[in-house]
């Protein structure tokens, strides 16, 4: 068996990212889309865990078996933040929006699942 010949790779072909890998992707508002992404893989795990297919995970919703597909996958580029939180809710879940003054400064932006402590993101 022949030995395979190391590939040497250039320093210029590194590229040094930012620390925000959507950013770095060229997503317009990376805070909203990791909001998505989240909400995307809770209507997942909630599809999983109960056992639906995507067809009835869509009549559930209220959404198309197409859309159900693609945002299970992640591909949630189409779809508002306000829809995956209607989706949600159809698949029983409780979505709550609080708010709390800091002070002065910023403040944050963070969501989490309640029933799963390590299922949480600080969005911005």
């Amino acid at each position: 068996m022949a030995k395979k010949a190391k590939t040497e790779i250039a320093d210029d072909d590194f590229v040094v990212g930012s620390g925000n890998y959507l950013k770095d992707r060229g997503y317009a508002d990376p805070a909203e889309t990791r909001a998505k992404f989240f909400m995307a893989n809770q209507i997942a795990v909630a599809v999983e865990e109960l056992g639906l297919s995507q067809a009835a995970a869509a009549e559930l919703t209220g959404l198309k078996q197409p859309d159900v597909s693609r945002i299970v996958n992640g591909n949630v580029k189409e779809y508002s933040v306000w829809r995956l939180m209607m989706a949600l809710k159809a698949l029983g879940y409780e979505i709550a929006i609080e708010m709390q003054r800091r002070g002065q400064g910023g403040g944050h932006i963070s969501a989490r699942n309640r029933a799963d402590e390590g299922q949480s993101i600080t969005l911005a």
